[in-house]
Protein backbone atom coordinates (compact mmCIF):
# COMPACT_ATOMS: atom_id res chain seq x y z
CA UNK A 1 0.00 0.00 0.00
CA UNK A 2 2.79 2.32 1.34
CA UNK A 3 5.82 2.10 -1.20
CA UNK A 4 6.61 5.61 -0.41
CA UNK A 5 7.72 4.97 2.74
CA UNK A 6 10.78 2.42 1.38
CA UNK A 7 11.75 5.07 -1.38
CA UNK A 8 11.94 7.63 1.33
CA UNK A 9 14.34 4.86 3.42
CA UNK A 10 16.61 4.76 0.00
CA UNK A 11 16.60 8.51 -0.55
CA UNK A 12 18.36 9.02 3.72
CA UNK A 13 21.78 9.49 3.44
CA UNK A 14 23.31 6.23 4.05
CA UNK A 15 26.56 6.41 6.22
CA UNK A 16 27.84 9.79 7.70
CA UNK A 17 30.81 10.41 9.97
CA UNK A 18 29.85 10.55 13.31
CA UNK A 19 31.57 13.21 15.13
CA UNK A 20 34.37 12.60 12.55
CA UNK A 21 35.36 9.75 14.57
CA UNK A 22 33.69 6.80 12.96
CA UNK A 23 31.25 5.44 10.36
CA UNK A 24 27.41 5.47 11.74
CA UNK A 25 24.87 4.75 9.47
CA UNK A 26 21.39 6.52 9.86
CA UNK A 27 19.36 3.90 11.32
CA UNK A 28 21.76 1.58 12.96
CA UNK A 29 20.94 2.76 16.21
CA UNK A 30 17.26 1.41 15.74
CA UNK A 31 18.75 -1.74 14.12
CA UNK A 32 20.89 -2.69 17.64
CA UNK A 33 17.79 -2.28 19.69
CA UNK A 34 16.26 -4.74 17.48
CA UNK A 35 18.92 -6.99 17.36
CA UNK A 36 19.09 -6.90 21.62
CA UNK A 37 14.97 -7.35 21.42
CA UNK A 38 15.17 -10.71 18.93
CA UNK A 39 17.91 -11.93 21.46
CA UNK A 40 15.97 -11.13 24.42
CA UNK A 41 16.84 -8.01 25.85
CA UNK A 42 13.72 -5.87 27.07
CA UNK A 43 12.56 -3.27 24.79
CA UNK A 44 11.12 -0.02 26.11
CA UNK A 45 9.40 2.06 24.04
CA UNK A 46 8.27 5.63 24.63
CA UNK A 47 6.72 7.78 22.44
CA UNK A 48 6.68 11.88 23.04
CA UNK A 49 5.03 14.02 21.52
CA UNK A 50 1.57 16.46 21.69
CA UNK A 51 -1.78 15.38 20.81
CA UNK A 52 -1.06 13.65 17.57
CA UNK A 53 1.22 11.40 19.64
CA UNK A 54 -1.34 11.27 22.05
CA UNK A 55 -4.00 9.99 19.98
CA UNK A 56 -2.37 7.60 18.00
CA UNK A 57 -1.05 6.06 21.36
CA UNK A 58 2.38 5.53 20.02
CA UNK A 59 1.72 3.56 16.59
CA UNK A 60 4.31 0.87 16.70
CA UNK A 61 3.87 -0.90 20.26
CA UNK A 62 1.35 -3.84 18.72
CA UNK A 63 4.01 -3.87 15.90
CA UNK A 64 6.95 -4.15 18.30
CA UNK A 65 5.73 -6.64 20.59
CA UNK A 66 5.24 -9.02 17.23
CA UNK A 67 8.26 -8.69 15.67
CA UNK A 68 10.24 -9.67 19.42
CA UNK A 69 8.28 -12.12 21.04
CA UNK A 70 11.19 -12.75 22.77
CA UNK A 71 11.60 -9.87 24.37
CA UNK A 72 9.45 -7.85 26.96
CA UNK A 73 8.07 -5.03 25.27
CA UNK A 74 6.82 -2.42 26.91
CA UNK A 75 5.07 0.94 25.56
CA UNK A 76 4.40 4.41 27.01
CA UNK A 77 2.60 6.94 25.23
CA UNK A 78 4.02 10.48 26.56
CA UNK A 79 2.19 12.17 24.22
CA UNK A 80 0.50 15.11 25.60
CA UNK A 81 -2.31 17.38 23.69
CA UNK A 82 -1.16 21.45 23.07
CA UNK A 83 2.46 20.65 24.02
CA UNK A 84 5.65 21.28 21.96
CA UNK A 85 9.45 20.90 22.39
CA UNK A 86 9.47 24.23 24.67
CA UNK A 87 7.67 21.91 27.67
CA UNK A 88 9.59 18.86 26.16
CA UNK A 89 12.68 19.86 27.52
CA UNK A 90 11.36 19.95 30.78
CA UNK A 91 9.44 16.76 30.53
CA UNK A 92 11.94 14.87 29.30
CA UNK A 93 13.25 13.58 32.29
CA UNK A 94 9.66 12.74 34.13
CA UNK A 95 8.50 11.42 30.98
CA UNK A 96 10.45 9.52 29.10
CA UNK A 97 14.13 9.41 30.81
CA UNK A 98 12.37 7.77 33.99
CA UNK A 99 11.40 5.00 31.94
CA UNK A 100 14.83 3.71 31.26
CA UNK A 101 13.55 3.84 27.31
CA UNK A 102 15.28 1.50 24.30
CA UNK A 103 13.95 3.60 21.68
CA UNK A 104 12.01 6.77 21.53
CA UNK A 105 10.40 8.61 19.25
CA UNK A 106 10.08 12.56 19.25
CA UNK A 107 7.01 14.03 17.53
CA UNK A 108 6.82 18.20 17.81
CA UNK A 109 7.05 19.30 14.32
CA UNK A 110 3.18 20.45 14.19
CA UNK A 111 3.27 22.02 17.34
CA UNK A 112 6.69 24.04 17.33
CA UNK A 113 5.00 25.90 14.54
CA UNK A 114 5.16 29.05 16.52
CA UNK A 115 8.38 28.84 17.87
CA UNK A 116 11.35 30.59 15.82
CA UNK A 117 13.99 28.60 14.12
CA UNK A 118 16.49 29.10 17.21
CA UNK A 119 13.86 27.76 19.69
CA UNK A 120 12.61 24.93 17.57
CA UNK A 121 16.29 23.93 16.60
CA UNK A 122 17.56 24.60 20.07
CA UNK A 123 14.86 22.74 22.04
CA UNK A 124 14.90 19.70 19.94
CA UNK A 125 18.42 19.48 19.76
CA UNK A 126 18.69 19.37 23.69
CA UNK A 127 16.11 17.16 23.78
CA UNK A 128 18.43 14.38 21.60
CA UNK A 129 21.88 15.49 22.90
CA UNK A 130 20.34 15.00 26.64
CA UNK A 131 19.32 11.53 25.65
CA UNK A 132 22.20 10.23 24.07
CA UNK A 133 24.10 11.33 27.06
CA UNK A 134 22.48 8.49 29.22
CA UNK A 135 24.51 5.99 30.16
CA UNK A 136 22.34 3.52 28.06
CA UNK A 137 21.26 6.12 25.19
CA UNK A 138 18.22 4.71 23.13
CA UNK A 139 17.99 4.82 19.39
CA UNK A 140 15.81 8.10 18.14
CA UNK A 141 13.71 8.70 15.52
CA UNK A 142 12.45 12.17 14.73
CA UNK A 143 9.00 11.84 13.53
CA UNK A 144 7.30 14.81 11.49
CA UNK A 145 3.81 14.94 11.43
CA UNK A 146 1.80 16.19 8.38
CA UNK A 147 -0.78 19.56 8.57
CA UNK A 148 -2.92 20.59 5.83
CA UNK A 149 -1.41 22.95 4.04
CA UNK A 150 2.08 21.49 5.11
CA UNK A 151 4.18 21.78 8.16
CA UNK A 152 7.61 23.33 8.61
CA UNK A 153 9.82 20.38 9.35
CA UNK A 154 13.39 22.16 7.97
CA UNK A 155 14.10 22.84 11.88
CA UNK A 156 13.92 19.40 13.44
CA UNK A 157 14.98 17.62 10.09
CA UNK A 158 18.07 19.88 10.46
CA UNK A 159 18.78 18.50 13.36
CA UNK A 160 17.92 15.13 12.93
CA UNK A 161 20.33 14.86 10.02
CA UNK A 162 22.88 16.57 11.94
CA UNK A 163 22.50 13.44 15.00
CA UNK A 164 21.73 11.48 11.78
CA UNK A 165 18.93 10.05 13.28
CA UNK A 166 15.71 7.98 11.33
CA UNK A 167 13.51 10.64 9.94
CA UNK A 168 9.88 9.51 9.22
CA UNK A 169 8.46 12.41 6.92
CA UNK A 170 4.49 11.72 7.37
CA UNK A 171 3.68 15.08 5.54
CA UNK A 172 4.86 13.57 2.29
CA UNK A 173 4.01 10.18 2.95
CA UNK A 174 0.13 11.67 3.40
CA UNK A 175 0.95 13.55 -0.02
CA UNK A 176 2.28 10.77 -1.89
CA UNK A 177 -0.98 8.67 -0.67
CA UNK A 178 -3.86 11.26 -1.35
CA UNK A 179 -2.46 11.98 -5.25
CA UNK A 180 -1.82 8.03 -5.50
CA UNK A 181 -5.92 7.83 -4.62
CA UNK A 182 -7.41 10.97 -5.04
CA UNK A 183 -8.85 10.60 -1.80
CA UNK A 184 -10.13 13.85 0.44
CA UNK A 185 -7.84 14.84 3.34
CA UNK A 186 -10.88 14.31 5.59
CA UNK A 187 -10.20 10.59 4.89
CA UNK A 188 -7.48 10.49 7.12
CA UNK A 189 -8.05 13.42 9.37
CA UNK A 190 -10.54 15.04 11.95
CA UNK A 191 -9.27 18.76 11.10
CA UNK A 192 -6.36 19.96 10.18
CA UNK A 193 -3.75 18.49 11.58
CA UNK A 194 -5.25 15.62 14.05
CA UNK A 195 -5.58 12.06 12.24
CA UNK A 196 -8.52 10.16 12.91
CA UNK A 197 -8.53 6.54 13.22
CA UNK A 198 -7.92 5.82 9.46
CA UNK A 199 -4.90 8.47 9.40
CA UNK A 200 -3.40 6.84 12.40
CA UNK A 201 -3.63 3.54 10.62
CA UNK A 202 -1.99 5.07 7.68
CA UNK A 203 0.51 7.05 10.20
CA UNK A 204 1.66 3.58 11.41
CA UNK A 205 1.54 1.76 8.22
CA UNK A 206 4.42 4.06 7.25
CA UNK A 207 6.41 4.32 10.33
CA UNK A 208 6.72 0.91 10.40
CA UNK A 209 6.96 0.44 6.68
CA UNK A 210 10.14 2.71 7.08
CA UNK A 211 11.32 0.83 9.94
CA UNK A 212 11.19 -2.74 8.59
CA UNK A 213 14.74 -2.73 6.85
CA UNK A 214 16.48 -2.24 10.42
CA UNK A 215 15.00 -5.50 11.50
CA UNK A 216 17.84 -7.70 10.13
CA UNK A 217 20.99 -5.78 9.82
CA UNK A 218 23.38 -6.59 12.58
CA UNK A 219 24.37 -4.70 15.96
CA UNK A 220 26.64 -2.11 15.65
CA UNK A 221 29.14 -0.27 17.96
CA UNK A 222 28.57 3.39 18.33
CA UNK A 223 30.88 6.02 20.14
CA UNK A 224 29.43 8.08 22.78
CA UNK A 225 31.10 11.15 20.92
CA UNK A 226 28.61 13.74 19.85
CA UNK A 227 29.22 16.37 16.83
CA UNK A 228 29.39 20.30 18.01
CA UNK A 229 25.99 21.32 18.79
CA UNK A 230 24.10 23.21 16.04
CA UNK A 231 22.27 26.04 18.52
CA UNK A 232 25.13 29.10 19.29
CA UNK A 233 23.24 28.79 22.54
CA UNK A 234 23.80 26.54 25.34
CA UNK A 235 21.66 23.51 25.30
CA UNK A 236 19.30 22.60 28.16
CA UNK A 237 20.14 19.13 29.44
CA UNK A 238 18.80 19.59 32.56
CA UNK A 239 15.28 20.05 32.42
CA UNK A 240 13.06 18.95 34.94
CA UNK A 241 9.03 19.54 36.24
CA UNK A 242 9.57 20.22 40.04
CA UNK A 243 6.02 19.45 42.06
CA UNK A 244 5.24 22.11 43.88
CA UNK A 245 3.02 21.04 46.60
CA UNK A 246 5.72 20.77 49.38
CA UNK A 247 5.09 24.81 49.24
CA UNK A 248 1.43 23.90 51.08
CA UNK A 249 2.88 25.20 54.50
CA UNK A 250 2.95 28.95 53.02
CA UNK A 251 0.66 31.04 54.74
CA UNK A 252 -2.85 30.65 52.04
CA UNK A 253 -1.96 28.39 50.09
CA UNK A 254 -2.63 24.32 50.33
CA UNK A 255 -2.12 21.06 48.15
CA UNK A 256 -5.13 19.55 46.30
CA UNK A 257 -4.41 15.64 45.62
CA UNK A 258 -6.28 15.75 42.31
CA UNK A 259 -8.36 17.74 39.78
CA UNK A 260 -11.83 16.78 38.91
CA UNK A 261 -10.87 16.56 35.62
CA UNK A 262 -9.39 14.91 32.50
CA UNK A 263 -6.27 16.46 32.28
CA UNK A 264 -5.18 15.16 36.05
CA UNK A 265 -3.67 12.64 34.48
CA UNK A 266 -0.61 14.83 33.75
CA UNK A 267 -0.40 16.44 37.31
CA UNK A 268 0.91 15.23 40.75
CA UNK A 269 -1.62 17.00 42.77
CA UNK A 270 -1.58 20.95 42.47
CA UNK A 271 -0.79 23.36 44.80
CA UNK A 272 -4.21 25.74 45.69
CA UNK A 273 -4.94 28.97 46.70
CA UNK A 274 -8.14 31.03 46.54
CA UNK A 275 -7.10 33.88 49.00
CA UNK A 276 -6.78 37.68 47.19
CA UNK A 277 -3.18 38.65 47.51
CA UNK A 278 -1.89 35.79 48.39
CA UNK A 279 1.91 35.58 47.95
CA UNK A 280 4.64 32.42 47.24
CA UNK A 281 8.28 32.68 46.58
CA UNK A 282 10.15 30.30 45.11
CA UNK A 283 13.89 29.62 45.26
CA UNK A 284 15.75 28.20 42.14
CA UNK A 285 19.20 28.33 40.84
CA UNK A 286 19.16 28.07 37.29
CA UNK A 287 18.52 30.22 33.57
CA UNK A 288 15.43 29.01 33.14
CA UNK A 289 12.10 29.02 34.73
CA UNK A 290 8.43 28.95 33.74
CA UNK A 291 5.38 27.09 35.81
CA UNK A 292 3.04 24.69 34.78
CA UNK A 293 -0.41 25.26 35.71
CA UNK A 294 -4.14 23.56 35.34
CA UNK A 295 -6.82 26.08 33.74
CA UNK A 296 -10.89 25.58 34.02
CA UNK A 297 -13.50 28.54 33.03
CA UNK A 298 -13.66 28.85 36.93
CA UNK A 299 -10.29 29.44 37.93
CA UNK A 300 -8.55 32.69 38.35
CA UNK A 301 -5.37 34.43 37.38
CA UNK A 302 -2.11 35.57 39.11
CA UNK A 303 0.52 37.90 38.79
CA UNK A 304 4.19 36.53 38.30
CA UNK A 305 7.87 37.55 38.30
CA UNK A 306 11.77 36.50 38.60
CA UNK A 307 14.12 38.86 40.74
CA UNK A 308 11.89 41.45 41.44
CA UNK A 309 11.20 42.38 37.92
CA UNK A 310 7.93 43.62 35.80
CA UNK A 311 5.20 40.88 36.50
CA UNK A 312 3.35 38.73 33.69
CA UNK A 313 -0.55 38.82 34.56
CA UNK A 314 -1.43 35.16 33.54
CA UNK A 315 -5.33 34.11 33.12
CA UNK A 316 -6.57 30.63 33.91
CA UNK A 317 -9.92 30.57 33.19
CA UNK A 318 -9.54 31.06 29.48
CA UNK A 319 -10.61 27.36 28.55
CA UNK A 320 -9.82 23.85 30.36
CA UNK A 321 -6.62 22.53 30.45
CA UNK A 322 -3.60 23.49 31.42
CA UNK A 323 -0.70 26.06 30.33
CA UNK A 324 2.86 26.56 30.37
CA UNK A 325 4.14 29.66 30.62
CA UNK A 326 8.04 29.87 30.41
CA UNK A 327 8.83 33.52 32.64
CA UNK A 328 12.71 34.00 31.82
CA UNK A 329 15.35 32.58 29.94
CA UNK A 330 19.10 32.73 29.84
CA UNK A 331 19.50 34.11 32.87
CA UNK A 332 22.98 34.39 34.92
CA UNK A 333 23.33 30.78 36.10
CA UNK A 334 22.86 31.42 40.06
CA UNK A 335 19.83 32.21 42.63
CA UNK A 336 17.21 33.66 41.66
CA UNK A 337 13.66 34.30 43.08
CA UNK A 338 10.17 33.44 41.57
CA UNK A 339 7.44 34.97 43.35
CA UNK A 340 3.76 34.19 42.69
CA UNK A 341 1.04 36.77 43.88
CA UNK A 342 -3.10 36.53 43.48
CA UNK A 343 -4.76 39.70 42.44
CA UNK A 344 -6.61 41.95 45.54
CA UNK A 345 -10.33 41.33 45.26
CA UNK A 346 -12.07 43.56 42.20
CA UNK A 347 -14.63 43.18 40.06
CA UNK A 348 -16.42 39.73 39.32
CA UNK A 349 -16.37 41.33 35.77
CA UNK A 350 -12.68 41.37 35.46
CA UNK A 351 -12.46 37.86 35.91
CA UNK A 352 -9.23 38.36 38.32
CA UNK A 353 -10.27 36.57 41.15
CA UNK A 354 -10.49 33.18 41.73
CA UNK A 355 -9.13 29.39 42.63
CA UNK A 356 -5.44 29.32 41.45
CA UNK A 357 -3.77 25.41 41.12
CA UNK A 358 -0.12 25.75 40.41
CA UNK A 359 1.18 21.90 39.60
CA UNK A 360 5.24 22.34 38.57
CA UNK A 361 8.29 24.54 38.46
CA UNK A 362 9.34 24.49 35.38
CA UNK A 363 13.35 24.40 35.63
CA UNK A 364 16.65 24.05 33.84
CA UNK A 365 20.28 25.40 33.44
CA UNK A 366 20.82 24.85 37.68
CA UNK A 367 23.41 22.25 36.66
CA UNK A 368 26.38 24.98 36.40
CA UNK A 369 24.50 27.76 38.75
CA UNK A 370 26.13 28.73 42.13
CA UNK A 371 24.38 30.05 45.49
CA UNK A 372 25.34 33.14 45.00
CA UNK A 373 21.93 35.43 44.54
CA UNK A 374 21.42 37.64 41.62
CA UNK A 375 20.13 41.00 42.23
CA UNK A 376 16.64 41.76 42.82
CA UNK A 377 14.30 44.73 41.54
CA UNK A 378 12.32 47.02 43.02
CA UNK A 379 8.89 45.05 42.45
CA UNK A 380 7.52 44.45 45.95
CA UNK A 381 4.25 41.65 46.04
CA UNK A 382 3.07 42.98 49.45
CA UNK A 383 2.74 46.38 48.07
CA UNK A 384 -0.82 47.10 45.85
CA UNK A 385 -1.05 45.31 43.21
CA UNK A 386 -2.28 47.97 41.22
CA UNK A 387 0.47 50.74 41.78
CA UNK A 388 3.09 48.01 41.06
CA UNK A 389 1.75 47.65 38.07
CA UNK A 390 1.38 51.00 36.90
CA UNK A 391 5.04 51.25 38.21
CA UNK A 392 6.02 49.36 35.21
CA UNK A 393 4.05 50.38 32.83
Amino acid sequence: MLPFARILFFMLPSVALFSNLMAFAVGEDVAAVFQRAKDGAPLRYVALGGSITQSGKGWIGPWLQQQFPASDVSVVNSGMSATGSELGVFRLERDVIAHQPDLVVLEFCVNDAGLSDEDAIRNMESLIVRLRSLPHPPAIIVLEAAAKGGVNLKRHRKVARHYHLLEVDLQEAVEHELEKTGADWSQFFGDNVHPNAAGNTLYAEVIIDTLEPYLDQPEAVFSDDLPKPLSPKSLLLDGRMVPLTSYSYVDGWSTQNSLPKWWNRFFNGVLYSNTPGAVLTIPFRGTHVGLYAAMDTSYGSFYANVDGGAPAHIFTNTRGGYLYKTLAQDLSAQEHRLTVVLPNESDPETRMNGPIHLGYLLLAGESHADRSLAEQGGYDPKCCLVCNLKRWR
